[in-house]
């Protein structure tokens, strides 16, 4: 209660226009923390934003300051715990700490720099391969253990019409072992030459299929034998500079960023004071690589 008291004795001061003689006064304390007026306010927008609706049912001004400083001060207590437990040592909450750092120090240090189209045009040739979609067949298939039921889902395949779908996932809800497969009526969904998601042998065989609508052969894998159905055919393709500069753009700025930073921390390394005691360090076994 003594704590509560002093706290709404100094919101009630600052409110009313007494703190005139105070540049910054101190509302609150949490351990050997401090939280000031200016602390407090510069805080508020985002824990409003926040705890809106909390807010909303506290009746009187005084008492939507001590509940906007309760916040802040449950918040300081949990950050000295996690101090005191030694947080900031782990490898997680290090990197973002590092990160965070970096990052303000290039940000206040650099205006956004404009990167000019030749850098963009120059990426997208050096990294064609990177945009291009290799050729993708997307397919059905029914797979059993037995060849001759394989044999006979075949021949029953392509006795139906070409285009219909329909019929092929009957039999696969009929004769397929692959539960999750079958639960999508066979769709192995889009692949391409180097998809490692099936066996190699299904992939080149579901390549090998060159008609629309084609039904393979049973192809053996040590998942079983597999009847195939082309359902559609992608062709290879490769979008325009101008389809993908924007990401182009987007990540170049990225790197440029990325080696801000790496410049940053040797010139904060620099500044430091680093003292290295070799004679430990060779003893520090190294893990395997």
């Amino acid at each position: 209660m003594r704590t509560l008291a002093f706290v709404s004795f100094a919101l009630a001061v600052s409110a009313c226009g007494s703190s005139s003689k105070v540049v910054d006064p101190v509302v609150a304390r949490v351990g050997k923390v401090t939280i000031t007026a200016r602390e407090l306010q510069a805080q508020v927008p985002g824990v409003v934003q926040l705890l809106r609706a909390e807010l909303a049912t506290v009746s009187s001004d005084v008492d939507r300051r001590i509940f906007l400083l309760n916040v802040l001060l449950k918040d300081e207590a949990t950050v000295q715990e996690a101090w005191r437990r030694g947080y900031d040592r782990d490898p997680a909450v290090r990197r973002v700490m590092i990160d965070r750092v970096l990052q303000d120090e290039v940000e206040a240090s650099n205006k956004p720099v404009d990167l000019p189209n030749s850098d963009i045009e120059r990426y997208y040739l050096d990294h064609r391969d990177e945009f291009t979609r290799p050729e993708q067949v997307r397919v059905l298939q029914v797979v059993t253990h037995d060849r001759a039921v394989a044999e006979r889902i075949a021949a029953q395949a392509r006795a139906a019409e070409r285009s219909d779908i329909d019929a092929f996932q009957s039999l696969v809800v009929k004769h397929s072992e692959d539960l999750l497969l079958r639960a999508r009526g066979g769709d192995m969904g889009f692949i391409d030459r180097k998809s490692s998601r099936f066996p190699v042998a299904l992939v080149n065989a579901a390549f090998a299929l060159r008609g629309l609508y084609d039904v393979s052969d049973p192809i053996e894998s040590e998942r079983g034998f597999h009847v195939l159905k082309l359902v559609q055919r992608l062709p290879a393709f490769t979008p325009t500079l101008a389809e993908v500069a924007p990401d182009i753009r987007a990540k170049l700025r990225h790197l440029l960023v990325e080696r801000k930073k790496s410049a940053l921390a040797r010139t904060l390394l620099q500044r430091a004071e680093v003292d290295i005691d070799y004679a430990a360090l060779v003893k520090v076994p190294l893990p395997e690589l």
